[in-house]
Parts: structure tokens; sequence; C-alpha cells
């Protein structure tokens, strides 16, 4: 999730970002600094609302970005090699190949939230994105967060 952070801070800054969290809480603002924790892992995502609102990236679920196209310009990380076989690994090996790109209406629910749908435009280690219809919402949803999908039909 940082390395999609770093990025659409950069490509989207005007834009409104819905955020989902794994307690299923959310925050709606624009996007504002990534702050890295000591080892430049993970940190802290910083959205300006009224007020600065401050999200572990850990615990990010999806990010909704609204009014934009997707940009082909993002670059999404290699699968680890070797690559992991925890239960982690093979659950989120199997969700991908279940939500192959051009999947049409996928509704995907990662907390109490209410759940994405859309076209599954990208399916990458850790990264599912969708986007509705009209292709002006976009959701970064992380493979391993996903409660339950299904088709819309």
């Amino acid at each position: 999730m940082r390395n999609i952070i770093q990025q659409i801070i950069a490509l989207y800054p005007n834009n409104d970002f819905f955020v989902t969290l794994d307690s299923g809480d959310a925050s709606l603002g624009r996007p504002g600094s990534l702050i890295l924790g000591p080892y430049g892992r993970t940190g802290v995502f910083e959205m300006a609302t009224p007020l600065r609102q401050y999200l572990p990236i850990c615990n990010i679920d999806s990010i909704q970005i609204n009014n934009a196209a997707y940009n082909d310009a993002i670059i999404y990380l290699p699968e680890p090699v070797p690559a992991p076989t925890d239960c982690c690994a093979d659950c989120e090996t199997t969700v991908r190949s279940l939500l192959p790109v051009g999947t049409p209406n996928a509704s995907i629910i990662t907390n109490t939230q209410t759940p994405s749908n859309g076209t599954v435009i990208k399916n990458e280690y850790g990264m599912i994105v969708l986007a509705n219809e009209a292709s002006n919402n976009i959701t970064f949803i992380s493979s391993c967060s996903i409660d339950r999908f299904y088709f819309l039909v």
C-alpha cells in the first residue's frame, strides 16, 4: 500500500480520497503526505480534511479516488522471490486468480463499509484495482484485506 500511496499523492493531489480502514472506519479528504517510520517501510498517510488526519498504512484496506481516471504510469511491486508460501500468500494468490483483469461487476468488501464495485482493471501482487462503469472513480484494494467478494448480475 505504501508504494501505491507514494504514487497517487503525486498523480492525484487535487482529488478527494475515500480511505477505508480495517477497523471499519473511513476517512474522506485530499491527500497530504506520507510519513515513513524509522525503517522506511511503513508509516502514516496524512489526509487533509478540515482537520489533519493520520492513517497508519498497515490499517488501510482501500483507497477510492473520486473523479479520476486510472493513470497507466502507476508501477506495482513485483512478487517477492522466493514467493511466500504461508497461509496469507496462498489466500492472496487464490483471490487474485478469481479476479482477473476485465472481470465486470465485481463487488469487494474489505470491512464494514460499503462494498467497492466496478470492473477489475489491474490485478497485481497485493493489489486489485477497480474502475466504476463511467471510469471516473478508481479504487485500490489491498488483496490481503478482502473479506468477501462476489459478482453482481
